[in-house]
């Protein structure tokens, strides 16, 4: 039986109790998608294509939901990184500075709380980024604001930012590197316990952005998502709750929006406009993004950190705590599947396929492993005992509906 996904219960606590509806649709004639066969290993001729060694192509990293902590005592049966986040984030500062990219762009949730100790743990590592002379693109998350203000956001954080443009009516602005234009927007909820949404205010400013910049080529960064679950988005936590947000990008010329929140890799399009959703490094398969965008086309791809060049220590240290938590969410759906009645040769099939289906969803695969998750003889067994915990319409939806690798992309401008 394979391991359980490292973000499956941090994926029903924000994914599927969102109440998931359709929305992922083909794309129309002229877009591109790159699926790979295998699923883990990111398809050559991606990696090989000489866009990534053009000095004239702007080169990113990319990461979201880092969820900082100082607290060693972070609990590590969600997400068994974050009780190294420190080990964690030295590994990934070292491998951005050793790779030098243009630019490095975090999408938000960069500590789990706001808490003054982590931010500023937090912020002092990404110093030594910028000291490389690398610049930073960083993005609010909900999880920034727990104990922080906007105040003592922009206090943190903005000295190791370059904005160009600042929407005097939050924390969004622009950074421009070898004229690609990032719109990096602060979604973070209006009041405590709101969902998130743009004001009137930093709309009009992302129109009056796109009209100063139009004909450039603009990536579109937030935290919360533009495209995902948008057919449930009256009750949806994981989107930006704007109607016509997806149409002003589309309209403003946008091809491409980088999102987090939900802590694996993902991709998406509609009309055109595409949306990588990034998984989190410190669970899953410890991805990071990588983007090239060049006068005619834009490529990315996202690869497991190289823990064994950068990390070796974090390796050694995970091992028990991935242990740990596998034997927790283990005890965790035995109990599910006995309370709905399977038992014995059956009960051990529907878990054994639980736990691929999550293994696959986090890794950005499971658009290639679709007929093979959808033809198990436990299939429909498995929809039918998770159905009433909300389980089982949004796993059929993804298994259904999900058309895209999570973890390659190109397309064409």
């Amino acid at each position: 039986m394979r391991t359980l996904s490292e973000s499956l219960l941090i994926i029903f606590l924000t994914v599927i109790l969102t109440g998931c509806s359709s929305f992922a649709k083909k794309s129309p004639e002229g877009s591109y998608a790159t699926n790979v066969s295998d699923g883990i290993v990111v398809t050559d001729s991606v990696k090989a294509d000489p866009v990534w060694s053009d000095p004239e192509v702007l080169h990113t990293l990319i990461i979201s939901d880092i969820h900082y902590t100082e607290r060693e005592s972070a609990d590590h049966l969600n997400v068994p990184g974050i009780a190294l986040s420190k080990e964690f984030t030295d590994a990934i500062v070292e491998e951005v500075i050793a790779k030098n990219p243009d630019v490095f762009i975090v999408t938000g949730d960069n500590t789990n709380s706001g808490a003054s100790e982590d931010v500023i743990g937090l912020t002092a590592r990404l110093k030594r980024i910028k000291d490389a002379g690398i610049p930073l693109v960083i993005t609010t998350g909900n999880h920034d604001f727990d104990l922080m203000d906007e105040k003592e956001y922009e206090k943190a954080y903005f000295g190791l930012l370059d904005p160009v443009d600042r929407d005097p009516a939050s924390l969004s602005y622009t950074y421009i590197s070898k004229d690609v234009v990032f719109l990096a927007m602060d979604d973070k909820a209006l009041s405590r316990g709101a969902q998130s949404e743009f004001s009137p205010e930093t709309m009009s400013w992302l129109r009056e952005m796109l009209e100063k910049y139009k004909g450039k080529r603009i990536i579109f960064l937030s935290h919360h998502n533009v495209l995902y679950n948008s057919s449930g988005k009256e009750t949806a936590t994981n989107i930006i709750h704007n109607d016509d947000l997806a149409e002003t990008l589309i309209k403003g010329g946008v091809k491409l929006c980088i999102t987090g929140h939900m802590h694996s890799q993902y991709i998406l399009e509609k009309d055109g406009l595409w949306e990588v959703l990034s998984g989190m490094p410190f669970s899953g398969k410890h991805l990071m993004g990588n983007l090239a965008v060049g006068k005619d086309r834009i490529l990315y791809y996202a690869e497991p950190l190289e823990l064994d060049a950068y990390g070796k220590d974090v390796s050694e240290k995970l091992r028990p705590l991935e242990e740990e938590r596998d034997l927790y969410m283990d005890k965790v759906f035995s109990e599910l599947l006995d309370s709905e009645g399977l038992k014995g040769q059956k009960k051990d099939g529907v878990k054994e396929l639980i736990f691929r289906f999550f293994d696959y969803y986090e890794e950005g695969s499971l658009a290639d492993h679709r007929p093979e998750i959808m033809e198990d003889p436990n299939y429909k067994a498995m929809l039918d005992a998770l159905w009433d915990h909300n389980y089982g319409p949004w796993m059929k939806e993804m298994a259904e509906n999900t058309k895209y690798s999570g973890r390659q992309l190109e397309i064409n401008l």
